[in-house]
């Protein structure tokens, strides 16, 4: 789970489409996963760069004010504007829990500012699951701010093998990102998973029915979270939400595509399914 998304790419050509006014109001939040960092340059780690480009195309620009990126270390807005603090990758493992809050927290206080503010989270990997659990848990209230959720490749139901203790118990003895309280949390859930499922699916049709709409996209060759626990499913292994497993061919041989863990960022039917829902 700790493989760094953040892709260095030049920004496109200008954009082709530039009737998205009646969306001004929609702000995109993206969220990071575990072991990514930001350094306080957001032309840097912004990340999501195929997403973006597939959004500049359709009128936003690369470098849009209405992308807000997601802090695990927090942040507040000034003038208006989404300030997030600067994190390490070591902040990434903090609890979920306290990851949620922060989530919330940016919500609340853009939407002070801006009180006719509508919200996309779009999540990769820890970053999905935080911001699914944000709109499980939160408040009818703030879920009428939320228009849509969208979860890559995230662990939704935590690992999907158990880890032997004996290797649990070594890992609480290093200072890797596999011994912190948000990996931990994941291997936990394997004894419960069938509740989890459970709750999930229930929660999902809640939302959907309230007019959340929710997608969780999940890769085939993916070997850092597996694809039936990145994708919710139902009874009769269909998605209960509008994503869908895709396939995807691993470009080069690298440490960043040869889990599968990235290609999903790349992926044409994702950037579709994203760039349609923010120009609804």
């Amino acid at each position: 789970m700790i493989v760094n998304q953040i892709s260095h790419e030049p920004p496109p050509s200008p954009s082709l489409n530039k009737n998205i006014s009646h969306n001004q109001n929609v702000y995109i939040i993206f969220l990071n996963g575990l072991g990514c960092h930001y350094n306080g340059n957001l032309s840097e780690a912004l990340g999501f760069p195929s997403i973006r480009r597939s959004l500049a195309r359709a009128g936003y620009s690369f470098f849009d004010d209405r992308f807000l990126l997601f802090s695990y270390r927090g942040g507040q807005v000034i003038e208006g504007i989404w300030r997030p603090q600067k994190y390490s990758a070591k902040d990434t493992g903090q609890p979920i829990s306290l990851s949620v809050s922060r989530l919330a927290h940016l919500i609340d206080n853009f939407s002070l500012a801006h009180p006719e503010a509508k919200f996309i989270l779009v999540g990769h990997s820890l970053g999905g699951r935080i911001a699914l659990d944000y709109v499980c848990t939160t408040s009818l209230e703030n879920r009428q701010k939320i228009k849509g959720v969208i979860t890559l490749n995230s662990p939704l139901l935590g690992v999907e093998t158990k880890v032997p203790d004996v290797i649990t118990h070594l890992l609480g003895y290093s200072n890797s990102l596999l011994a912190s309280p948000a990996v931990k949390q994941l291997l936990r859930e394997f004894n419960y998973r069938q509740e989890m499922v459970r709750m999930r699916r229930e929660t999902i049709r809640e939302l959907q029915d309230q007019g959340l709409q929710v997608a969780t996209f999940a890769t085939q060759q993916d070997l850092v979270v597996k694809p039936f626990t990145g994708c919710l499913m139902d009874e009769r292994g269909k998605p209960v939400t509008h994503g869908f497993i895709v396939n995807v061919k691993v470009k080069k041989i690298s440490l960043r595509e040869i889990f599968g863990h990235m290609g999903i960022l790349e992926h044409q039917a994702v950037l579709r399914y994203i760039t349609s829902l923010c120009l609804k």
